[in-house]
């Protein structure tokens, strides 16, 4: 696939997302508010139970992985770099095969470099990036670096198992939180 797919995907995505939220709830989604961490996504005010809704934002500036990939060994799959490279949100959730999925933000007011190092990992001899969580038992949603495979792990069992062969495949087949 070419290298505007993931960016397709997320967006067609994301707009299922909201539209969701629009149709069920009357709103955009909402995350707690946190003083500390101001974002430019953040859309009106926080309401009486300290949430404030936010809207998703094209990323004006790329981000330069070429400093993590010069740690040993590691490459990370150009679905991963675009995937980064595509959309801010503070929120991404929704349903793959039944089970939920919710994605790490991506937020403007975070450094991705630094959360993407501390979000790879080895299982078996196998790389691979944390990208958020994966079902009501908490399973870690990876992606291999070695194939852009996206997986459930289990950091506990070291057990891990195959979602989808690629990030596209996966978020074609969500569907929104409703």
């Amino acid at each position: 696939m070419g290298e505007t797919m993931i960016k397709e995907c997320l967006k067609t995505y994301l707009d299922k997302y909201f539209a969701c939220y629009k149709n069920y709830r009357g709103t955009y989604p909402a995350v707690p508010y946190d003083e500390e961490e101001k974002s430019s996504l953040w859309y009106g005010e926080p309401d009486e139970e300290e949430y404030i809704q936010w809207m998703y934002k094209e990323k004006d500036k790329q981000t330069d992985f070429s400093d993590l990939e010069n740690e040993p060994e590691l490459a990370l799959p150009d679905a991963a770099k675009e995937f980064y490279n595509s959309y801010y949100f503070l929120q991404l959730q929704g349903f793959y095969h039944g089970e939920s999925v919710n994605f790490d933000p991506i937020s403007d007011s975070r450094d991705i470099l630094r959360d993407l190092r501390t979000c790879i990992f080895e299982i078996n001899g196998k790389k691979y990036l944390h990208m958020g969580i994966y079902s009501n038992m908490d399973l870690a949603l990876c992606m291999e670096t070695g194939t852009g495979a996206i997986v459930q792990a289990d950091y506990d069992s070291k057990n891990v198992e195959k979602l989808a062969d690629s990030l596209e495949e996966f978020l074609n087949q969500m569907t929104p939180v409703r």
